[in-house]
């Protein structure tokens, strides 16, 4: 084919949700305001028995994740998906926290159920950031890599068709069904005191302080024992684990003090392990992408040849996906060494230690409050 070669213009088209605005400043505020305390949850929350405490937390867990559900119903909201991700996510790691005080309430097929949830919704939000991803390096790709990217964008978009329509269907009937149980059992509580043990039961302050100190030992550990920083399951591992600790903690920052600046901690190292595996996601995503492309190309070529199309043929058959793939996959090849050399620099030289720290200390204030109630 001669003259002047043609690519084609960029097909992306996703979702561009609004960014999160950041509150206006206020007027000065007292040094020690008074906090509000969440509904629902007693203002002496920890000083009552850790199942009820328990039990209390997951089912203002339970509510959110099924007020975010009807939002799905929504399709002009761009952060339905997301939301309702998260809050299973949430609940999901609530649950587990407190498996052995909701043992009685939560069960093994409720647990599975959750995991399906979660495991459907993924793929579509994977497929939503990898777009929004693509969409930013479209404004200075050169005209050359247009194919490869306009190929892995429709990739993408159809693999969030599909996830959107699993979820519209049973899945979303399936976790109506679970929370309404869920709920159900959540709400009443049986239990058995002994009035002449010292203490009637295990307080919440002393299960959430052992929590909270084996969930920061947990994730030193883990990061501790990253030996190559491209092992993206450790990270991977790690980053959940921060989640975890995260979780833990923002439920209850009205009820203990010193929360709020851990959870702050843990969610600016969440957001660097969660880059760093979107970038790892993406880069497998291409990794798989270069058979695909090479058969799909293929594909299109016999298919014109067959119709007699031999103009069409030559020009598939001179514009190759490789070529934007490869310029894609530098880009986050550059992208992941920078979050990396974040990673060590910020986080394993220094602000890990002082997170740990801090989560250690509130587990220790919380045991001594624990031990003197009536002072409180």
């Amino acid at each position: 084919m001669s003259g002047e070669r043609r690519y084609p213009a960029p097909v992306i088209a996703v979702s561009n949700p609004a960014s999160e605005q950041a509150p206006a400043e206020s007027a000065p505020v007292p040094k020690r305001p008074e906090r509000k305390r969440p509904n629902n949850l007693p203002a002496d929350l920890l000083f009552r028995s850790d199942e009820e405490a328990a039990r209390r937390l997951a089912l203002k867990a339970l509510s959110a994740a099924r007020a975010a559900e009807r939002r799905l119903d929504d399709r002009s909201d761009p952060e339905a998906l997301h939301d309702f991700r998260v809050a299973v996510r949430r609940l999901r790691s609530l649950l587990r926290a407190y498996k052995p005080q909701l043992q009685s309430a939560v069960r093994k097929k409720d647990r599975n159920r959750l995991r399906e949830i979660q495991r459907a919704t993924g793929g579509g939000r994977e497929a939503e950031v990898a777009l929004e991803w693509l969409t930013k390096q479209q404004r200075d790709l050169a005209p050359e890599h247009l194919t490869g990217l306009n190929w892995l964008s429709a990739k993408l978009l159809a693999r969030r068709r599909e996830c959107a329509q699993a979820l519209d269907g049973e899945l979303r009937e399936s976790f109506k069904r679970t929370a309404e149980k869920l709920e159900e059992r959540l709400a009443i509580m049986r239990s058995e005191q002994n009035l002449l043990a010292e203490r009637p039961h295990v307080s919440f302050a002393r299960t959430l302080a052992n929590l909270t100190e084996s969930h920061g030992t947990d994730l030193l550990v883990q990061l501790g024992q990253i030996a190559r920083m491209d092992d993206s399951a450790a990270l991977h591992e790690a980053r959940i684990m921060a989640k975890r600790l995260r979780y833990l903690l923002e439920p209850v920052r009205a009820f203990v003090d010193d929360a709020q600046p851990v959870v702050k901690k843990t969610k600016r190292l969440q957001d660097v392990l969660g880059d760093l595996n979107d970038v790892h996601v993406l880069m497998d995503e291409i990794d798989a992408a270069f058979e695909d492309a090479l058969a799909h190309k293929a594909g299109r070529i016999k298919e014109s040849l067959g119709r007699g199309d031999l103009e069409r043929a030559r020009r598939d058959a001179s514009m190759s996906e490789w070529v934007g793939l490869v310029e894609l996959y530098s880009r986050l090849e550059n992208e992941r060494r920078e979050l990396i050399a974040k990673l060590r620099d910020r986080w394993l030289d220094g602000e890990l230690d002082a997170l740990v720290s801090r989560t250690r200390n509130l587990a220790h204030d919380l045991r001594m409050r624990d031990h003197a109630p009536d002072a409180q």
